[in-house]
């Protein structure tokens, strides 16, 4: 336990195993959800440029892959860490929403 938090400052940034805060306390995979988006923005590239839908193949493929990965993950945190659930039940996995945003600025 100490090696975690020694190895992210100690702060307590690495609260239960895995992190909750930063990006990660608006959701609980903002790595992923910036990388469908990046996919699905050269996606648009040539849509936009020459009507080419045939670009949106590799974007749905690949939101596809991050939406099953994520289940994965899931899967193996929550069996890992006790508190995941509750980090599951409190915090969106891929969308933040601005209710959850506003409350956490009052904070």
């Amino acid at each position: 336990s100490s090696g975690i938090n020694a190895e992210y400052g100690g702060d307590g940034e690495v609260r239960d195993g895995f992190v909750q805060s930063g990006l990660w306390a608006y959701c609980r995979h903002p790595n992923f959800l910036c990388e469908i988006l990046i996919w699905w923005v050269f996606a648009m590239i040539p849509l936009s440029r020459v009507g080419c839908g045939w670009s949106l193949v590799g974007a749905v493929n690949l939101t596809g892959l991050f939406t099953g990965s994520q289940d994965l993950t899931e899967q193996i945190s929550a069996s890992k860490y006790p508190e995941y659930r509750r980090y599951q039940e409190t915090v969106p996995a891929f969308i933040p929403s601005v209710r959850m945003m506003t409350i956490k600025r009052r904070d």
